[in-house]
């Protein structure tokens, strides 16, 4: 949770984004956003379940991609679930302890005492059962607290809370956002991601896209000047042009599903390409990273497959 805080609070100062800046976009306290910035998981011992959509709604608004730390997230969650468990069973164990002693001295303190054997004695209760039984009882409650929140952490789906989410406000006043936002930013995370698939060295497959969307691809020329020009569906939109090295060649697709994609480089050397801003994995026999002594020609065809229905 510590290396979280530091990402966060390391990209608010270099955004020159006060505390106070955080809180207005999040709509969190500073005080948690400070804990955050901290690392403390302890101060959000009651709103666990809260504590992820804290994280991400701090990384919006500094512009991180919550998908970089959320692995880092659940494993800060489960170890400080699996610490509050291990507490509970050394203060039962000491507790257990306390009692054997305290039965030990009672023993001795009973043998140099002379009762008349006439007194009846009275039973007294079994002390050590009595708190064996209460702390069973502690350490299962704990333990179904931490499995509610590790499944609601590992499946992104956050329950109906008993308790507010904290926001900021006047004199620090706690509020808590409603349903309707909780389910949006559900419904955005449940959007599947660009993906690009490589069948061969030349020939991609690209998925989860609107039915209509633009696709901006970018082209750099980072090993040497190039002939380039784009085709979309056998049709020419950016004609065959001379880039230098170091200069960026971009363009705007409307595509559909089965739309197809050209794109010509007459010399491709140390080539980057960008689909909505994701890198395009290239083969090294196609795109060497240094001149080898003659222009290597390639044409890498991109063909739009499945449609994210649920980005309609």
């Amino acid at each position: 949770m510590e290396k979280i805080g530091n990402m966060l609070k390391e990209k608010r100062i270099e955004l020159g984004m006060s505390v106070e800046d955080i809180s207005e976009k999040t709509r969190l306290t500073t005080k948690h956003i400070k804990a955050l910035e901290e690392g403390d998981i302890s101060f959000f011992h009651e709103d666990l379940s809260y504590l992820r959509f804290f994280v991400k709604s701090y990384c919006d608004a500094v512009g991180i991609d919550f998908e970089d730390m959320k692995d880092e997230l659940r494993e800060s969650i489960d170890d400080y679930t699996m610490t509050s468990v291990q507490s509970a069973q050394l203060s039962h164990e000491e507790i257990e302890h306390n009692i054997a002693k305290s039965e030990k001295l009672t023993k001795v303190q009973t043998a140099d005492v002379k009762m008349p054997r006439q007194k009846r004695r009275r039973a007294k209760p079994d002390v050590s059962l009595i708190s064996l039984v209460a702390i069973i009882g502690v350490v299962v409650i704990v333990l179904m607290f931490a499995f509610v929140i590790f499944m609601q952490t590992d499946s992104g789906k956050d329950n109906k809370p008993t308790n507010n989410m904290p926001i900021a406000g006047e004199n620090d006043k706690e509020a808590y956002p409603s349903d309707d936002e909780k389910q949006k930013e559900e419904q955005k995370e449940e959007v599947k991601e660009l993906e690009i698939v490589k069948n061969d060295v030349t020939d991609y497959t690209i998925n989860n896209v609107k039915e209509g969307e633009k696709l901006k691809v970018e082209t750099k020329f980072n090993g040497s000047n190039s002939g380039y020009s784009v085709t979309v569906d056998e049709k020419d939109i950016r004609e065959n042009k001379i880039f230098n090295v170091g200069q960026t060649a971009t363009s705007e697709i409307e595509v559909k599903k089965g739309t197809k994609i050209s794109i010509y480089i007459g010399c491709m050397v140390q080539t980057d390409i960008k689909i909505n801003g994701k890198v395009v994995k290239t083969d090294s026999s196609i795109n060497p990273s240094t001149y080898p002594g003659y222009c290597p020609s390639n044409t890498l065809t991109f063909t739009v497959g499945e449609v994210n229905e649920s980005a309609k």
